[in-house]
């Protein structure tokens, strides 16, 4: 299936830091999207104004989903007015959040008007499972992890179990380095001149 044909689906990471490292975030949701979704990689630590970046993606109409990954404090100066401009500029777009924030705060987040699903936990499993329900208008009650308002009233549905490291999928650092120089993420530090970090756990 070509990029034309998939669904698409922008995945941000708002900046959080003046020294960028590898969005391990969005990287993993990407790996486990695969080849079923187009996928773009927006990270708000490489781009002067990602919303620039991400309007242009946008108006294609090639896309579906907007999804940004949100931790407290910085992330989300960038996360709130961007996801309000998606909203505001394209009102047919699904809008989903996950990360710390969300997951601690569903309740000010999904009763905002910018906000349409809430993940919380690993969504390796989750995200796939709510894009695929969404994609044929499907119920989204089973999918794990996921929190909704339903009849104005906060929503969660269980969390399904932690993934096995040993079956997540390889991180997609090609995709990432279509818009991204990867010498953006390999500062120079006492290690050397090019050293990258690695997270070999979930979560913090």
């Amino acid at each position: 299936m070509t990029d034309s044909n998939r669904p698409g689906v922008i995945l941000f990471n708002p900046w959080a830091t003046s020294r960028p490292r590898v969005p391990n975030s969005i990287l993993h949701l990407a790996a486990a999207l695969g080849d079923t979704f187009h996928v773009e990689l927006v990270d708000g630590n490489r781009e002067p104004d990602p919303w620039k970046v991400i309007r242009s993606l946008l108006v294609s109409g090639r896309f579906r989903y907007f999804a940004c990954t949100v931790m407290p404090g910085p992330q989300l100066q960038q996360a709130v007015p961007v996801t309000q401009q998606v909203r505001k500029k394209f009102p047919d777009i699904v809008t989903i959040w996950g990360g710390y924030f969300p997951s601690n705060q569903p309740e000010a987040v999904l009763r905002s008007p910018w906000v349409d699903y809430v993940i919380d936990g690993p969504a390796d499993t989750s995200f796939p499972q709510l894009l695929a329900a969404l994609e044929v208008n499907g119920p989204v009650d089973q999918v794990p992890g996921l929190i909704l308002l339903r009849d104005d009233a906060v929503v969660r549905v269980p969390r399904g179990p932690i993934p096995d490291p040993d079956d997540v999928a390889a991180l997609p650092y090609a995709l990432l380095s279509k818009r991204y120089s990867m010498d953006g993420y390999l500062p120079r530090r006492f290690l050397g001149r090019r050293t990258h970090a690695m997270h070999p756990s979930f979560g913090c």
